[in-house]
C-alpha cells in the first residue's frame, strides 16, 4: 500500500512538472526597471585600415550588459556593433573609404534601458582591398591571362574577371576566384589568341568593391597535346617502376580519378632525384605543363609523395645522356596558404584539386620527348606519385 502511495505521489508531481514545462517560455530580464545606465567616459579612437577601435571607461554599474555602437554608411545604411561589459572597447569594421563617420555610443543594461548617447568622430583609413588591387599584375599567357596578387593581411576576397564583348561592347563575368592567401597566382584560360579587353576587381566580406583594373591582352595560341599518342619511353635509367597496387606510368595520361602513378619505393636503386620519360607521339612547341597530384585524401594534398620541386627536359633524340636533352626549367608547386605540411586552407584544397600550371620558356623549336625529373616531394620521400600530367602548346606541322 505504501509503495502504491509512493508511485501515486511520483505520478502526481510528474504531471505538475509537465504542466509547468508546457507553459510558454518568457524571455527577457527577470526584473525590469526604467532606470537608464550611466554613459561611458574617457573615449579614445584608434583609426584602422577599413575600421576603427574605440576604447572607453565603463560606468560602475553591476546591471550593465553591453555597449552599443551605431553609425551610418555612405549609402545611408544604419549599422550597429555590440561589445560586452567584459571589454573596454568596440571594433568597427567594413568601411571602404577614408572619410569621417559619426558613431553613437550607448550603454545598455539588463532591463534594456539605454544611456544617453556619447557621440564620437572616426576616420577609418582606406580599406585593405584597395591596396591589394594595386598589387595585381596581369600578363598574357598560353590560352589566357596570368594574374598575380599580394594580400599581406591574408584577408578574404573574391577576385572577379570580366571580358568585354568585341561586338556589343558589353562586359560580362568570365571567372571568379575566392582567396585568403598572402601570395596568389591565378590563370584565366580557354581564350582565343586575339586582343581581348580584361577587367579585374575585388570584393571583401562586407561587400565593399575596389576600383576596376582594365587591360588589353592577346593570349597565346595553344592546344592540349593529344594523349592518345603518348607512351612510356622507358629509357634504361628511368624510374618508372610502379607499385603493384597502382597504375603504371601511363596512368599519368589515362582519364579517371583512380588512375594514379605511384613509384615502387621498395626498388633498391630508387632515390631522389629520379625521373620518367614520355614520348608525346609528335613534335610540339612546349607551352605549359599541368600537374595534378592525387587530391582524394587530405594527406596527399601538399604532402606524402606528391612532387614539390621538379625539372622539365625535352629532346628529339632520346638517350640516357643528359647532354642530349634541353633544360626547360626548374619548377615548384606553391601552396597558396603557406601553411606547414599537414595543414590545409580552402585555397589549398581548391588549388590541389584544380592542379598547378607551369609556363615553359618560349622557344621556336618543337620537341617530341619529355622528361620529368622529381627533385623533392612534399613528404621528403625518395619516390613520387601523381594523378595526371597534361601538356599544352602548339603542334609542329
Amino acid at each position: 500500500m505504501k509503495k502504491m502511495k509512493k508511485y501515486l505521489l511520483i505520478s502526481f508531481f510528474s504531471i505538475i512538472f509537465v504542466m509547468i514545462g508546457c507553459k510558454e517560455d518568457e524571455k527577457g530580464p527577470l526584473m525590469k526597471d526604467n532606470t537608464s545606465p550611466k554613459q561611458i567616459s574617457n573615449v579614445e579612437v584608434e583609426n584602422l585600415a577599413g575600421g576603427a577601435k574605440i576604447t572607453y571607461s565603463l560606468p560602475a554599474d553591476k546591471d550593465l550588459l553591453y555597449v552599443l555602437a551605431t553609425y551610418s554608411t555612405k549609402e545611408g545604411l544604419v549599422k550597429q556593433a555590440k561589445s560586452s561589459v567584459f571589454k573596454s572597447y568596440v571594433i568597427l569594421e567594413g568601411f571602404s573609404e577614408a572619410k569621417e563617420y559619426t558613431v553613437s555610443l550607448k550603454t545598455v543594461n539588463r532591463s534594456e534601458n539605454y544611456s544617453p548617447e556619447v557621440s564620437v568622430k572616426i576616420n577609418p583609413l582606406e580599406a585593405p582591398l584597395h591596396e591589394v588591387l594595386r598589387t595585381i599584375k596581369v600578363e598574357g599567357t598560353w590560352g589566357g591571362a596570368h594574374v598575380s596578387m599580394y594580400n599581406e593581411q591574408k584577408l578574404e576576397y573574391i577576385l572577379y574577371t570580366l571580358l568585354k564583348d568585341s561586338i556589343t561592347g558589353k562586359w560580362s563575368e568570365y571567372d571568379r576566384l575566392y582567396t585568403s592567401s598572402k601570395n596568389r597566382e591565378f590563370y584565366t584560360r580557354g581564350l582565343a589568341p586575339v586582343p581581348t579587353d580584361f577587367a579585374f576587381y575585388l570584393t571583401d566580406k562586407w561587400l565593399n568593391s575596389s576600383d576596376t583594373l582594365f587591360t588589353n591582352i592577346t593570349p597565346l595560341y595553344e592546344v592540349e597535346f593529344d594523349k592518345s599518342l603518348w607512351k612510356d619511353l622507358n629509357l634504361p635509367d628511368d624510374s618508372n617502376q610502379a607499385d603493384y597496387n597502382y597504375g603504371t606510368l601511363n596512368a599519368l595520361w589515362t582519364p579517371g580519378p583512380a588512375t594514379i602513378f605511384f613509384q615502387d619505393g621498395g626498388v633498391p636503386s630508387m632515390k631522389m632525384p629520379n625521373w620518367v620519360s614520355i614520348d608525346f607521339g609528335k613534335e610540339y612547341v612546349f607551352g605549359r605543363f599541368k600537374l595534378n597530384n592525387y587530391a582524394g585524401h587530405p594527406s596527399w594534398m601538399y604532402g606524402s609523395i606528391s612532387p614539390r620541386k621538379f625539372e622539365i627536359w625535352a629532346t628529339n633524340t632520346p638517350s640516357t645522356n643528359w647532354a642530349g636533352w634541353t633544360f626547360m626549367g626548374s619548377y615548384e608547386s606553391i601552396k597558396p596558404s603557406g601553411l606547414p605540411v599537414g595543414e590545409l586552407s580552402e585555397d589549398d584544397i581548391a588549388m590541389s584539386k584544380e592542379g598547378h600550371n607551369f609556363d615553359l620558356p618560349l622557344l621556336d623549336q618543337g620537341f617530341r620527348y619529355f622528361r620529368f625529373k622529381a627533385t623533392e616531394t612534399w613528404g621528403n620521400t625518395h619516390f613520387f606519385g601523381a594523378l595526371e600530367f597534361t601538356m599544352y602548346g602548339q603542334p609542329v606541322e
